[in-house]
Order: C-alpha cells, then structure tokens, then sequence
C-alpha cells in the first residue's frame, strides 16, 4: 500500500506537469549536502549525531502567479546518522578509556512537493519553500562501527564492524514529513541558478515494534544545495 502511494504520486506529478503548457515550465538539477540525523525516543542509548550525505534532484518548476511557484523535486537522498562517545572511569586504580563511533546509512528515493514564495530583492529574487516531501528507502541499511578501548592510555582493544541488513526487517521503508527552506536566486540571461538550505521534518515511526517496544525514530536533518532552473518553450 505505501509503495501504491508513492507510485500514485509520481502518477500525479505526471499528469499535473503535462497540464502545463511549455511556455510556463522551468526545468532543472540541484545537488547538494544533507547533514542527516535520526531522532530516537532513547536518545541516552542512541545519542545520533548529523552525518553528511549527497543529494541531488530533478526540478518540475511551475510557476502560479509572478511570486508564487510549485516545485516537484523527485531525486535521491544519503541519509541515517552517526555516534561518537567517550566514556572515561577508574576500575581497580586504572584509568579505562573507551571512545565508540558508528554510522547508520540509509538511501532513500525522495519526492518533495513544495510550495514556493519568491520576493524580488533588486536583480535577485528571494527564495521561500515549504511542502510534503515523501520517501522510499531503496536498498539495505548499512551498520559501520568501530571501538577502541585504552587502560593507562595503552591500547588494549580495537574492534570494527560493517554490516548491512535487508530494508523493511526492521524498519519501514516509506517514509513521509515536512521541507521548509530559504535561499537566493539570481538569473544569467534566461538560466536561473539559486543556492538554498532547508530542513526536514520526518513525521512516520521509522522503527517496527517488536514484543512491546514502542521506540520511535524519526528523519531529522538540514541540508544545503545548489541548483539551476531554465525556462521551457517560448
């Protein structure tokens, strides 16, 4: 049924943009950085960290009056988080120090569907977006972890981990929330180029109860890109 859902979007999309005569559509690419996090209701066990991935997308620009746009962005998205911890104690008159890092990775199809105000700012144009933006994890999750343990600042003990798990186990694949962003955005003759950061609120429960765990997680994160707009048709 999720996967039912998304489809029907892309559907949407399809139809809506051949709605559009030529000479109102802009298309375009954006690529850029996504400072990704997951927000875990245990978050004393779970302290994630933002992790940077890629992302890029195609831009289905459709203007609705002289400041006011919809911009459908299907593309793909690098997300999860990480975990950096120290931990320093004395146990029988020793100083053990452990210092644990691990990455969560996740790829997601993504489908922002944003609504956008652009006020002119002299020869620039201002750059408001906020809109759904739905997702479909696309591959495994894979773990990366490493450990160091020290007694006496002496290495003892140095271990590492890289595992992948079959998506959907554990986990839901679609996904669904909130983009909102601002930027600047500067035409060169017909081409547009803009810059943008926004950020994004994931509102699905990304984890599968199992025997009565009720933890939640959810996709957090900011993200900066770069992109480029040009007018289609007369």
């Amino acid at each position: 049924m999720k996967k039912s859902v998304f489809q029907l979007s892309v559907l949407l999309i399809c139809c809506f943009s051949a709605s559009v005569t030529r000479a109102q559509l802009s298309l375009g690419l954006r690529a850029g950085v996504n400072f990704a996090n997951l927000a875990v209701t245990d978050e004393e066990s779970f302290p994630f960290k933002p992790k940077a991935g890629l992302s890029f997308a195609l831009l289905f620009h459709l203007p609705l009056g002289t400041s006011t746009a919809i911009q459908i962005e299907p593309g793909f998205s690098q997300r999860g988080g990480r975990i950096s911890t120290k931990t320093s104690e004395f146990i029988n008159n020793q100083q053990v120090k452990a210092d644990i890092k691990g990455k969560l990775l996740v790829n997601y199809i993504e489908l922002p569907v944003l609504f956008q105000y652009k006020p002119k700012l002299g020869k620039m144009e201002g750059l408001l977006s906020i809109g759904p933006e739905f997702r479909l994890m696309t591959g495994n999750v894979r773990a990366k972890s490493s450990s160091r343990v020290y007694v006496d600042g002496v290495l003892i003990s140095s271990t590492s981990g890289d595992e992948s798990y079959a998506s959907g186990n554990d986990t839901r694949k679609f996904d669904f929330g909130l983009s909102g962003g601002a930027g600047l955005a500067y035409p060169l003759g017909t081409v547009k180029v803009f810059a943008e950061g926004r950020y994004h609120l994931g509102l699905a429960n990304l984890a599968t109860p199992i025997d009565g765990d009720n933890s939640k997680v959810h996709n957090r994160g900011a993200s900066v890109h770069i992109g480029v707009l040009v007018p289609v048709g007369k």
